[in-house]
């Protein structure tokens, strides 16, 4: 019987070819734009992740917001011993621009010293990292990101030249890997030089924010807690420091990315109900056109619940497919956003079955009427109609 319920369902949707089309319509953008805008924020959120858990498992951000812009050297020393620290860095920020074939080129400046390297796992592609006597000595050298050592020296090796940072030339002493965007922006575009220049530099900007690393990832909550502890003794008011740790950070990513994929679903999920209301709109059209048809399948002992099943498999029969179609459209999208992204689109299982089930259940929820309508008919009355 079913099987004969699905052949019919299968025989009027072909008879209308592109009625059925336009009205899969709504259904395909919906499932395609569910699947396609949850797929992007879980993949979103995996390579943000991975950003994050790429600067190191044990990274701790200090970042002060005193009007005096920075923290005693001995406040640091006694971190070091109090915190389990291995190793800090500032991180004092600036930035400049070059002009280079007649276009603008944004750079950022970084000052930070010679254990940032480690801490941030930077990889030296030629040349090297900052050592204890650049810092000290507040050497004019700096390291360059690979989209710097191509554009200011195109097709040469940028090693031992000059780069010049607000009036002040820095000799090149090494060259990053290509590392692509970060949270932070684009760590091929940067330019670090020693701490020291740069708050000459960039006075403003003081030595508000600092890199540290604890001794492992198991010690890096404690580290935290106690630098926390450390400065609230120190300082004024709480509202003056933050102290992150990166599993906090990955736990606010998590929350944020979860709400925001949730909310853009929920917002594609809309063009589902339109769908849906379209989908009931055809199938009360059907349901008039065939008033004649259900009437002598009544009139033959057809029972009530056979005209309902047969328009209920005919509603959840154009959801199917047209959610098949929408996810083969995102699978494709998915395709592009990756190309443009620059980072993988994978279309998840999750995803799939849910925007599937959702589909689904707009057939039946919004096919329920109509049939029903069909099945309610009586016999005289619809063989009656003209």
């Amino acid at each position: 019987m079913l099987r004969e319920y699905c052949s019919m369902a299968l025989r009027s949707l072909l008879t209308h070819k592109a009625r059925a089309l336009l009205t899969m319509l709504g259904v395909i953008i919906g499932v395609s734009s569910v699947i396609l805008l949850i797929s992007l924020g879980n993949s979103a959120k995996t390579e943000a992740a991975a950003q994050i858990r790429g600067l190191g498992s044990n990274l701790v951000l200090i970042s002060v917001s005193d009007p005096n812009g920075y923290l005693p050297t001995v406040w640091l020393d006694d971190l070091m011993d109090k915190a389990k620290i291995a190793a800090y860095s500032p991180v004092i920020q600036g930035s400049t621009s070059y002009t280079v074939n007649g276009s603008e080129f944004d750079v950022t400046i970084d000052g930070v010293n010679q254990y940032y390297n480690t801490i941030s796992n930077l990889k030296i592609a030629s040349g090297r990292f900052f050592k204890g006597p650049d810092i000290e000595n507040s050497t004019a050298v700096t390291v360059i990101g690979s989209k710097v050592a191509d554009t200011l020296f195109p097709g040469s090796d940028p090693l031992h030249r000059t780069v010049v940072v607000r009036g002040i030339p820095f000799k090149v002493i090494g060259v990053l890997e290509a590392e692509g965007t970060s949270l932070s922006g684009d760590l091929d575009k940067m330019i670090y030089i020693p701490s020291g220049f740069a708050r000459t530099l960039y006075p403003s900007s003081g030595q508000k924010l600092f890199y540290a690393s604890s001794d492992n990832e198991d010690t890096a909550a404690g580290t935290q807690a106690t630098v926390e502890s450390y400065l609230a003794a120190m300082l004024p008011s709480s509202k003056l420091y933050r102290v992150f740790s990166q599993s906090q950070m990955l736990s606010a990513l998590d929350t944020i990315m979860s709400l925001l994929t949730s909310l853009l679903a929920g917002i594609a999920a809309i063009s589902l109900v339109v769908g849906g209301i379209g989908i009931m709109n055809i199938m009360l059209v059907t349901v008039r056109e065939r008033t004649k048809e259900i009437g002598i399948r009544k009139a033959l002992g057809a029972r009530r619940s056979y005209i309902l099943m047969q328009f209920l498999i005919e509603a959840v029969f154009i959801t199917v497919i047209g959610g098949l179609i929408g996810l083969g459209v995102s699978a494709l999208g998915a395709l592009g956003v990756s190309l443009i992204a620059g980072f993988t689109v994978s279309v998840g299982l999750n995803s799939v079955i849910l925007a599937l089930v959702f589909s689904i259940a707009v057939g039946v929820i919004f096919g329920i009427y109509p049939a029903n309508k069909a099945a309610g008919l009586e016999p005289v009355d619809a063989l009656r109609f003209e």
